[in-house]
């Protein structure tokens, strides 16, 4: 992983703010700047090999988001929700799927109010296509773990999220 900031930089600039801001819990400020470049990385990365496919990672998790479903449909309350978005994004999503031809819109067989997100063919297709290039970039980002470090830090995550 390519980091704009070597980690040793990082720590000899989070020592001078240390000196000059005693209240500064730089151990903190490392570990938040840490996840943010990791975070960093990955996207980048998945984003650059998606692009080739005209897709950004909201995107791409919006298509496996359908697919992950029953009869891979949904409703985009329900993609909102999986994918912590407001309506509004997961309806411009929703859009961007059906626009591209990767899914339908139809009304819901038990409610008309509702509207499901069907993926076509062409979305199905797509993510056979592209998954092994976003799993590659998966598994060498978390190569470096071992398989108990990266359950560890799974579950120290999920702690942090749970606590926010």
């Amino acid at each position: 992983m390519g980091f704009s900031l070597p980690a040793t930089e990082l720590e000899a600039t989070l020592g001078v703010l240390a000196v000059k801001m005693p209240s500064m819990n730089v151990q903190l400020v490392m570990l938040s700047r840490l996840i943010r470049l990791v975070h960093t990385t990955i996207h980048g990365e998945l984003n650059e090999r998606l692009h080739k496919h005209h897709l950004s990672e909201s995107l791409w998790h919006a298509l496996l988001a359908v697919y992950s479903r029953p009869n891979h449909e949904i409703l985009p309350s329900e993609l909102s929700s999986i994918l912590n978005l407001t309506r509004t994004s997961a309806t411009r999503l929703s859009d961007d799927l059906v626009l591209n031809g990767w899914a339908t819109r139809s009304t819901h067989p038990y409610d008309r109010r509702k509207i499901t997100l069907k993926l076509t063919k062409a979305g199905e297709d797509l993510i056979q296509m592209v998954s092994p290039e976003t799993n590659e970039v998966h598994r060498r980002v978390w190569s470096a773990l071992s398989e108990p470090e990266y359950e560890q830090l799974q579950q120290l995550l999920t702690k942090l999220l749970t606590a926010a």
